[in-house]
């Protein structure tokens, strides 16, 4: 009978990576490319865009796992590389967010699914006004679920900064969403 040998952790196939073991950079993808991606896409509103930004992460990731300081999560420090990724193609290009992000049928009731198609719309198109470094801090606290603290490391600015962004933020979103009709 053989004893089962528990998964590797996320440090250890970083260090892997660092070692150039591709296997250890396919488990870091395999185990955070969902989130990552999720995360690109709704800070850039584009699919395609998003699935080029990760790839460009793990091509960061492998150039630079010897250079990680173990100062943060590993979590954290791929958060951090993808948001600026993000953030500086959102920089560059500044795309509309008319497009939308697709979206799952909400049931088999239209007015439902039309009024929920409606309500993101609006709620994407209000996003796409805050600056990149507002929005990347509502994205990182409500959908990733990463503490002030973590979205500090991954902004790399001071939690008080990120609170302040966090207030502004939701400020600004509330102004935008009444003018917009919403609640």
């Amino acid at each position: 009978m053989s004893i089962p040998v528990p998964p590797l952790t996320d440090r250890q196939l970083l260090e892997g990576t660092a070692r150039q073991d591709e296997g250890a950079l396919a488990a870091l993808y395999d185990r955070h490319s969902s989130r990552l991606y999720s995360y690109l896409l709704r800070l850039v509103n584009d699919r395609g865009v998003a699935e080029e930004l990760l790839q460009e992460v793990f091509v960061a990731v492998w150039e630079g796992a010897g250079r990680f300081r173990g100062r943060a999560k590993v979590s954290t420090w791929l958060f951090r590389i993808a948001h600026h990724k993000g953030v500086d193609w959102l920089r560059r290009r500044r795309p509309s967010t008319a497009g939308g992000v697709d979206r799952l049928p909400a049931d088999d009731c239209p007015e439902e699914e039309a009024f929920d198609a409606w309500r993101a719309d609006r709620l994407q198109a209000a996003l796409g006004q805050l600056s990149p470094e507002h929005r990347a801090v509502l994205e990182l606290t409500f959908f990733e679920g990463l503490s002030y603290r973590e979205v500090a490391e991954v902004l790399g600015c001071p939690v008080g900064t990120v609170k302040s962004r966090m207030s502004y933020a939701k400020r600004f979103l509330r102004g935008v969403l009444e003018r917009m009709g919403m609640e």
